[in-house]
C-alpha cells in the first residue's frame, strides 16, 4: 500500500492512507449495492377489496367448506345457511361478526376484534365503505339496527353481493357472500338455494309469531297482510356463484284488492300449492279470517317464525290448511269449536280435552274473539298441529256498528 505524508508546523510527520481509503469506500458501497440487488421488491399497495384471496388465513381451510357446500342442498332449507356458516371459515372465525350487535360490556367482542375481522375478508370496497361502516358501528351495537352493514351494501353493491339493493345486508348475508366467493365452484354452488328473511324495501321485516308446531319451508307464494293492505309475491331466496348471491323473488309482491283476491290466487302457477299468509303476531286475527274468506277456499298456511342464522328470522309455516268455509277438515263427526281469545290458554286447555281421534276426524271450527291476535292464533294452531290435525275453519263476530271501532290497528312493520 503506498502511503502519503506531509510535514506538520511542529516538523511531525503526518501520513494519510489515500489509496486505502478510496479502495475501502468502493468496496462499501459495492457491497449495499449487492444487498439492495438481493432483498425483494415490495409489491405496490392493493386497493381495499381487491380479491378475498388476498386475505385467506395460511390455515383456511377450503376442503372443508367444499365438503360442507356437497352436503348443504339435502339439508332442510332453513338449516343451510347455518351449516355453511358453520363448515366454512375462508377468511378466519365468523364470531366477532355474528355476534357484532353485542355490545363488548355485555359480553360481545371489542371493536378492534370486529375490525380485524372485516379486514381479514377485505370487506371495504374503499376507504369511505370503511369509515362509515367503522363510523357507525358504536352507535348501532345494541339497537334494532343493522345500519352499519346497510350503509357497506349501498357503497359497495356488487362486491357484497348487495344488488339490486342492500335489504338483506347483515352479518350472515356478508359471511356467505365470502363463502360463495371462496368455494367458487359452480358445480358446488349451483345446487344451492338459501331463504332469505322477509324484509321489504327499507329492510324491516313483520315480528313474526311463534308457534310450538312449525313446517320449515314457506312458499314460494306469499300473501303479506297488514291492517289495511294485502300483498301477493313469492319469498325471497338466494343462489351461491363464484361472484356472490343473487337474490330473487318479489317480496312483498303487489297489492291485491280483498275483491280481486280470490281470481289471483287462481292463476295456473299456484294451482296446487299452499300459500303462506305472512302478518305481525300483533295483528288482530279477526284480519286473518277476513283474508281467508276473501281466497276463495285456496289453501292458506300462517307462517311463523323459523330460526336461522344469529340475526335472521325464517318464514316458516304451521302447517294446517286454513278456511273460512263451514265444515271444513276432519274426516266426519261433529264439529269441534273452539273459542280463541287473546291469550290462548283457554283454547289450548280445550283441544287438549278433546280426545285425539275426535280433534283429527271432526272439523274443527277455531271461533276468534275480537282480542284475539295472530300471535294466539299460531299457538293455537301449534298445539291442534301437535294433535295432527289438518285443516281448521276460522270464523270471527259480525263486524261491530259503525263508529264503533273495533281496536287499534298495528303497525305494518316493526322499526
Amino acid at each position: 500500500m503506498t502511503h502519503g505524508a506531509m510535514t506538520a508546523p511542529d516538523g511531525h510527520r503526518i501520513v494519510r492512507k489515500t489509496r486505502g481509503a478510496v479502495t475501502l469506500a468502493i468496496a462499501v458501497l459495492a457491497a449495499c449495492k449487492a444487498s439492495r440487488r438481493e432483498s425483494p421488491a415490495q409489491d405496490p399497495p392493493k386497493p381495499a377489496g381487491s380479491g378475498l384471496a388476498d386475505a385467506r388465513p395460511a390455515d383456511a381451510n377450503l376442503d372443508a367448506c367444499r365438503t360442507t357446500a356437497a352436503r348443504v342442498p339435502s339439508l332442510p332449507a332453513p338449516q343451510r345457511a347455518q351449516a355453511l356458516i358453520d363448515g366454512c371459515h375462508p377468511c378466519g372465525d365468523w364470531t366477532p361478526l355474528l355476534a357484532w350487535n353485542t355490545p363488548a360490556a355485555d359480553g360481545g367482542p371489542p371493536r378492534t376484534a370486529i375490525e380485524q375481522a372485516m379486514l381479514a375478508c377485505k370487506a371495504f370496497c374503499d376507504p369511505s365503505a370503511k369509515q362509515r361502516f367503522l363510523g357507525t358501528l358504536d352507535a348501532a351495537r345494541g339497537q334494532a339496527t343493522r345500519a352499519p352493514w346497510r350503509y357497506l351494501g349501498e357503497i359497495c353493491k356488487a362486491e357484497v353481493s348487495a344488488v339490486p339493493d342492500a335489504r338483506f345486508m347483515s352479518a350472515p348475508y356478508f359471511a356467505l357472500d365470502r363463502i360463495a366467493r371462496a368455494i367458487g365452484d359452480p358445480g358446488l354452488l349451483a345446487p344451492i338455494e338459501l331463504p332469505l328473511p322477509a324484509l321489504g324495501m327499507n329492510g324491516v321485516g313483520f315480528d313474526l309469531a311463534n308457534s310450538p308446531s312449525t313446517a320449515p319451508e314457506a312458499g314460494p307464494a306469499v300473501l303479506t297482510v297488514d291492517a289495511g293492505q294485502i300483498s301477493l309475491g313469492s319469498l325471497p331466496t338466494a343462489k351461491l356463484s363464484a361472484t356472490g348471491l343473487a337474490v330473487s323473488g318479489d317480496y312483498p309482491g303487489t297489492d291485491v284488492d280483498p275483491r280481486a283476491l280470490a281470481a289471483a290466487l287462481a292463476r295456473p302457477e299456484l294451482a296446487g300449492q299452499p300459500i303462506a299468509l305472512l302478518a305481525p303476531s300483533g295483528l288482530a286475527a279477526t284480519r286473518i279470517v277476513e283474508v281467508i274468506g276473501a281466497a276463495g277456499g285456496h289453501d292458506l298456511r300462517l307462517a311463523v317464525a323459523s330460526p336461522g342464522p344469529r340475526g335472521w328470522t325464517l318464514p316458516g309455516t304451521v302447517p294446517i290448511s286454513l278456511t273460512a268455509k263451514p265444515g271444513a277438515g276432519g274426516t266426519g263427526g261433529t264439529s269441534i269449536r273452539i273459542p280463541l281469545n287473546a291469550t290462548a290458554l283457554d283454547a289450548i286447555k280445550t283441544a287438549k280435552a278433546t280426545p285425539r281421534a275426535d280433534l283429527v276426524r271432526a272439523p274443527v271450527t277455531i271461533a276468534v274473539d275480537r282480542t284475539a291476535t295472530v300471535a294466539s292464533l299460531a299457538s293455537l294452531l301449534g298445539a291442534l298441529g301437535y294433535f295432527e290435525v289438518k285443516a281448521a275453519v276460522l270464523t270471527a263476530p259480525a263486524a261491530p256498528p259503525p263508529g264503533k271501532p273495533a281496536g287499534a290497528k298495528p303497525p305494518r312493520a316493526n322499526p
